[in-house]
C-alpha cells in the first residue's frame, strides 16, 4: 500500500497568495487527468493572523507565528503531512522558530518547508553564474534580513535600497491602503504599475542580474519578467518544493518512490 504525502497550505497572508500557491501547484504537476493531482489542503484564516510586518515593526506584540501554528495544527489534523507556508515574511526568525518550537513540542511528524532558503536554492540551480541579487519584499522580511543573511551566507552580493526607497515605493505598492496590491489583489492598479517599473528601474542601474520576489503578493503583479533582468518568484518556488516533496511516496515494503521530478 502507498503512502500518500497530502501538502498542507497555510494562507491568508494575504489570502490571494495561498490561492495562486495552490495553482502553481497544479500547473506544476504533470499529470493527464484529475486523479494525477497532487492532495492538497488550503486553509485561510487571514482575520486570525495578525499582520507579520506589524508585527516586526513593534506595532502589536502578538506574534503571529500563535495562530499559525494553529492552522498547522488544523492542517495536520485534516490530514496533511508536508507544510507550506504562504508568506515569506513569516518566515523570519522571531517568528518561523516559535513555530518550529511549538510543532516540536507538539511532537508533530509534519515537514515545513522553508520558502526564503527554497528560494534561494533555487535560484542557485537555475542561475548558476549570477552574484549580483537584488531582493523586493515587504518592510519586515527587508528589516529581519531574512533574504539578505540567507544570500550573503552562499556568497552572493546583496543589492538592496536604502529605507526610505523601500518604505516609499517598495512597501507602498505592496501595503498602501488605497490602492496597494493587499487592497487590489485583483486590479493592476496604474500606482502599482508605477511604482513596480521604479522598482525596477532602481536595480537596473544597479546592474543587477538577478531579483528575487521576496513577498509572495508580488506574482500577482510580475506575471510577466522583465527580458532585461532574471527574476526568482518566491511563490513558484515554493510550489516546485511542494510538489517535489509531495511526490516521494512510501511503498508497503518502506521503498521510496518518486513520482515527479522538476
Amino acid at each position: 500500500m502507498i503512502e500518500e504525502q497530502v501538502i498542507g497550505i497555510v494562507g491568508g497572508m494575504g489570502p490571494e497568495s495561498g490561492i495562486m500557491l495552490c495553482n502553481y501547484i497544479n500547473s506544476l504537476t504533470p499529470v493527464t487527468k484529475d486523479q494525477e493531482h497532487l492532495s492538497m489542503v488550503l486553509m485561510s484564516f487571514p482575520k486570525h493572523i495578525v499582520d507579520r510586518t506589524a508585527f516586526l515593526d513593534g506595532k502589536t506584540r502578538i506574534n503571529p507565528a500563535f495562530q499559525i501554528s494553529k492552522v498547522i495544527k488544523k492542517l495536520e489534523s485534516a490530514g496533511a503531512t508536508i507544510i507550506g507556508i504562504a508568506c515569506n515574511t513569516a518566515h523570519s526568525s522571531i517568528i518561523f522558530n516559535e513555530i518550529k518550537k511549538d510543532l516540536k513540542k507538539r511532537g508533530s511528524t509534519l515537514k515545513l518547508l522553508h520558502m526564503p532558503q527554497i528560494t534561494c536554492d533555487i535560484l542557485g540551480k537555475t542561475y548558476p553564474k549570477v552574484k549580483r541579487v537584488g531582493v523586493i519584499s515587504t518592510n519586515g522580511t527587508y528589516k529581519s534580513k531574512i533574504y539578505e543573511s540567507t544570500l550573503k551566507e552562499r556568497g552572493y552580493e546583496v543589492i538592496l535600497p536604502n529605507f526610505e526607497f523601500q518604505n516609499d515605493v517598495i512597501h507602498k505598492m505592496i501595503y498602501d491602503a488605497d490602492f496597494g496590491i493587499k487592497a487590489s489583489p485583483n486590479i493592476r492598479t496604474k500606482e502599482v504599475k508605477q511604482l513596480k517599473n521604479k522598482t525596477l528601474d532602481f536595480f537596473y542601474k544597479n546592474n543587477v542580474e538577478a531579483i528575487i520576489l521576496g513577498c509572495t503578493e508580488l506574482s500577482l503583479v510580475f506575471s510577466e519578467n522583465p527580458s532585461e533582468i532574471k527574476v526568482i518568484d518566491s511563490t513558484m518556488s515554493l510550489a516546485r518544493a511542494l510538489v517535489q516533496e509531495a511526490s516521494v511516496v512510501n511503498t508497503k515494503n518502506n521503498e521510496v518512490r518518486t513520482l515527479y521530478t522538476l
